[in-house]
């Protein structure tokens, strides 16, 4: 999907989302969100289905409105991490969690940091919403796809 920010890229395998990929940004860029045209390519209907479905989603995410998540292929890695994914995935849209206090939530008090490299490892971030994870007092912390990301998404999201 191409952006006025570069182009996001969405992949599946077996009808389930696998990847999305944002360009890095390391600094606000100049001119404000747009989309540009899709391009979707499928080895077979059922993933451009998802495909198609995911596209609604992402449109629907960064344009405030409500769109079903497609079925995710959850990545494998270590329970710490696919737990605070599940703990991130549970943090309604619109509202956010520090670090800390998502560490507490799977069972790692003083686990931020730790927390923090999950978000981090994240390799579906509009699907997992590492977005929604703050540092401590609400500052926004890190984005794996750098901080213009993480404010776009919540300023839109605090809109809904």
């Amino acid at each position: 999907m191409e952006s006025s920010w570069g182009v996001l890229v969405v992949k599946s395998r077996n009808a389930l989302i696998t990847a999305c990929e944002l360009p890095f940004l390391s600094s606000e860029p100049h001119e404000k969100f747009e989309w540009g045209r899709s391009d979707i390519k499928a080895n077979n209907s059922r993933d451009e289905a998802v495909l198609r479905k995911a596209e609604r989603f992402v449109r629907g995410l960064f344009g405030g409105k409500e769109s079903p998540s497609p079925e995710l292929d959850w990545p494998k890695a270590s329970v710490f991490t696919v737990s605070v994914w599940k703990g991130l995935a549970a943090i309604p849209k619109g509202q956010t969690a520090e670090y800390g206090e998502l560490a507490r939530t799977v069972g790692c008090p003083g686990g931020a940091r730790a927390v923090g490299r999950a978000c981090g490892a994240n390799p579906l971030p509009l699907f997992i919403p590492c977005h929604r994870a703050v540092a401590r007092h609400g500052t926004l912390g890190g984005f794996s796809c750098g901080l213009p990301w993480k404010r776009l998404l919540l300023e839109v999201e605090k809109t809904v």
